[in-house]
């Protein structure tokens, strides 16, 4: 597992504790330019050498995270925590949504990341 976040990594605090799970971040540092660039999840792609992009599945909360996704053959659960309606989130391409990060984790089982 990966995780990206946004924010240059001297703003990063870990909110969620996966520490055991992960096996690199990325941060805007890693990035020339945001999203809706793909070069946030290209980064992230080369941190997980040797995994096929077909076999990554981001999770994201905008519109942005899945047009960027997108342009690196990316899939996306969307969670609607960022404020973005479900329709909107399907409209730019996930193809399941989620209230927020709990709801997710309560349908894990059937959920595409199962």
């Amino acid at each position: 597992m990966i995780i990206e976040r946004g924010a240059p990594e001297r703003y990063g605090e870990t909110v969620i504790h996966l520490d055991d799970l992960l096996e690199a971040e990325t941060s805007s540092d890693d990035a020339e330019r945001s999203k809706p660039h793909a070069d946030i999840f290209q980064a992230a792609l080369e941190k997980l050498a040797g995994i096929a992009a077909k076999e990554v599945i981001v999770v994201g909360d905008t519109p942005y995270d899945v047009e960027a996704a997108a342009k690196v053959n990316l899939t996306t659960v969307g969670l609607l925590c960022g404020g973005w309606q479900e329709a909107e989130l399907r409209q730019a391409g996930c193809f399941a949504v989620y209230r927020d990060p709990a709801d997710l984790l309560d349908h894990y089982a059937e959920s595409p990341l199962s």
